[in-house]
């Protein structure tokens, strides 16, 4: 289906996120020591995130980060994106593996066929905005409200630039983490979906996957398509996601 294939259809959004990502990569490859692990200085710190997010009065409190998400508040702080999204894992509601298939196949059935009217992208509007209800934070599915609201409001609308805002957001919090060349930069997300949803932003595709291990971190190597970028491969710390995948199973 052409909408969902074209994940991007707005110029400014790709063009935005590469501006996002520029500014984080200057710091982003600095690494510390601690002990014999070595540690890049953005990797998130889930300790400090789980105690700030929890307490009241704190700049990075989690109900509050999570209204001013909603509402597109252009004055949150890089800091507050990473400590919302990172903050989010650390939830006792949170689900990484929370499956999207269900959503993806409502939303797939209104969308299929080549005249689509205003309802039909009204209902494919409930079924994105339903989702993110219980999934906040993802990517993937904020890129689809993004498109959804561009064709149902006008890409001018101030629906579709408070959901391009939030896209920029997301991305901004894992490009803070590092640049995804190696496993010392590797970008950091919460749920494998999120690794997908970011490569279909740059029209990157992966080829083949390996799932690494190293220093007691959990790795997904992406060995990618020949791409504009010239990049062979990117790299995704995925500890979180096995760390609830063990306690979930009692491990």
């Amino acid at each position: 289906m052409r909408y969902l294939k074209s994940i991007v259809t707005v110029v400014f959004l790709s063009m935005a996120v590469l501006l996002v990502f520029d500014s984080c990569s200057t710091s982003k490859k600095t690494a510390t020591r601690k002990g014999d692990a070595s540690i890049t200085a953005n990797t998130p710190d889930y300790k400090r995130i789980k105690k700030e997010i929890n307490t009241k009065g704190s700049e990075f409190y989690y109900p509050e980060l999570l209204r001013r998400f909603e509402a597109a508040d252009t004055t949150l702080t890089a800091e507050q994106i990473h400590y919302f999204y990172y903050g989010t894992a650390t939830r006792p509601e949170f689900d990484p593996f929370q499956s999207e298939h269900v959503a993806y196949a409502l939303l797939k059935e209104e969308l299929k066929g080549d005249t689509l009217t205003e309802e039909n992208w009204k209902q494919a509007a409930e079924i994105v905005e339903k989702y993110l209800d219980e999934d906040p934070t993802n990517l993937g599915f904020h890129i689809y409200k993004q498109n959804v609201y561009s064709e149902l409001y006008g890409e001018e609308s101030e629906e579709a630039y408070n959901a391009y805002i939030q896209v920029v957001m997301l991305y901004s919090a894992i490009a803070s983490t590092g640049d995804g060349e190696s496993q010392e930069t590797a970008f950091h997300v919460i749920c494998v979906s999120d690794e997908y949803a970011l490569m279909r932003m740059f029209g990157l595709s992966p080829k083949s996957q390996a799932l690494l291990e190293k220093k007691g971190r959990s790795y997904d190597r992406m060995d990618l398509e020949e791409n504009e970028y010239g990049l062979e491969a990117l790299y995704f710390d995925i500890t979180v996601s096995f760390e609830a995948m063990n306690k979930m199973f009692g491990h």
